[in-house]
């Protein structure tokens, strides 16, 4: 994965963050999750991700997440989470529109 697709993932995790936040008050990990598996079933979709990418883009949002929460999920768990959002053929183009706005 090239840094124009993190730099990507990284800006739009940003928007959805902020969007949620002023909407909801917060990005519970709920929100989080449908967030993460629509955004990157849709990137991979539309070619700006490859399958073979998807996983590390699933543990890269995982981190940026973590780090949002001052890194209470051990390792091991973001490796598992990575996995569960890799597996879900979730789109759900109604989460994502506060990223396309």
């Amino acid at each position: 994965m090239d840094d124009k697709i993190k730099d990507t993932l990284r800006t739009d995790f940003e928007k959805m963050m902020r969007y949620s936040l002023q909407k909801n008050g917060g990005f519970g990990f709920d929100v989080f999750g449908d967030y993460a598996v629509s955004v990157l079933n849709f990137y991979v979709g539309s070619s700006l991700l490859t399958l073979s990418e998807k996983r590390e883009a699933a543990l890269f949002l995982t981190n940026l997440y973590n780090a949002g929460i001052r890194n209470a999920i051990d390792a091991g768990d973001l490796q598992e989470i990575a996995d569960v959002l890799t597996q879900d053929n979730t789109l759900n183009y109604q989460i994502l529109t506060p990223i396309f706005n």
